[in-house]
């Protein structure tokens, strides 16, 4: 008997999104949304908006192995032209034993499908580590907003004073993930 959570039983909730566009909103943050065909990685998504590679904020869920009954979470954001490092990662957060998240703990934690969740771990009430790479890349930033068909464009500027992570640092190294989609 499968769990009501498998990747199959998923579908896309506009919880998140709602809720994010009414923290954009209720801050007066200036963005744009673009309302497209689902998209399941940065290459497409970028494609879709019409941006660099480089300007897509990618979120991806951390789970912290370290104990048995461990539960962390830690959202790493990066520009989705890097390449995520383990070493680096496990270097900067001080763990041996970290994974990504399955598509199950994803679901679970954000409420979104991979690929569309936002780089906001304080809406999950998650940490979020930024990588240097998203600052270096420009004004503005493109991400998916809790679903697959919905993309924010916003300045970083008001990202950072927004989300506050925990800290920025580097944990990405040149080139793309190709196999990492976008969580």
């Amino acid at each position: 008997m499968e769990s009501s959570t498998s990747a199959e039983a998923q579908v896309e909730n506009p919880a998140t999104f709602q809720k994010i566009e009414a923290l954009l909103q209720e801050k007066g943050i200036d963005y744009k949304l673009l309302i497209h065909e689902p998209v399941l990685t940065s290459k497409a998504a970028a494609e879709i908006r019409g941006v660099p590679l480089s300007s897509g904020a990618k979120a991806m869920l951390l789970k912290d192995n370290s104990k048995a009954d461990s539960m962390l979470f830690t959202l790493a954001v990066m520009s989705a032209s890097k390449k995520f490092s383990w070493k680096l990662v496990k270097k900067l957060l001080k763990v041996k034993n970290m994974r990504f998240a399955t598509p199950e703990e994803v679901y679970t934690v954000t409420g979104c499908l991979p690929g569309a969740v936002p780089p906001f771990g304080s809406v999950f009430g998650i940490g979020t580590i930024l990588d240097r790479s998203l600052r270096a890349q420009g004004e503005t930033i493109n991400f998916n907003c809790g679903l697959r068909t919905h993309s924010v464009r916003m300045r970083f500027e008001d990202y950072y004073a927004l989300e506050k992570p925990k800290f920025e640092d580097v944990f990405t190294e040149e080139g793309e993930e190709e196999s990492v989609k976008e969580e």
